[in-house]
């Protein structure tokens, strides 16, 4: 009997990461426009590969230009630190890249240029 449990036990954990939702998730506003930022695991230093998605009115917006900056401002002793990526609308959402060259907090400004032309930015921060 303990066997039996112990594999039920093995088989629900493995498979709880399939329908887990994202690791990370995060939201604002960038003007009248809701911005959700997510990625499928932690954040953490080096490449992440972040999932964003845009709504007006609760409709999704799938032809805006998004583009998102983290930065970490210069302290002493180090300089300042940024990465800069366009992301790309693919599966349902606007999708890059970023890199965070160190652990700490980073600032997230996420431009959302749809396409009457209006810019809007979401400011955020992050935690590693």
């Amino acid at each position: 009997m303990k066997k039996i449990l112990t594999f039920v036990f093995a088989v629900a954990l493995s498979l709880s990461g399939a329908f887990a939702a994202d690791a990370f998730s995060k939201k604002g506003n960038a003007g009248n426009l809701e911005v959700t930022y997510s990625s499928a695991k932690e954040l953490t230093k080096g490449v992440n590969h972040i999932k964003i998605n845009v709504k007006e009115g609760g409709k999704e917006i799938t032809d805006a230009k998004v583009n998102i900056t983290v930065f970490m401002p210069a302290m002493p002793g180090m300089p300042a630190m940024d990465d800069k990526s366009d992301a790309t609308y693919k599966d349902g959402s606007y999708q890059t890249d970023v890199e965070f060259s160190m652990g700490g907090t980073w600032q997230v400004n996420i431009v959302v240029e749809t396409k009457d032309g209006k810019k809007q930015r979401l400011k955020s921060s992050v935690n590693l």
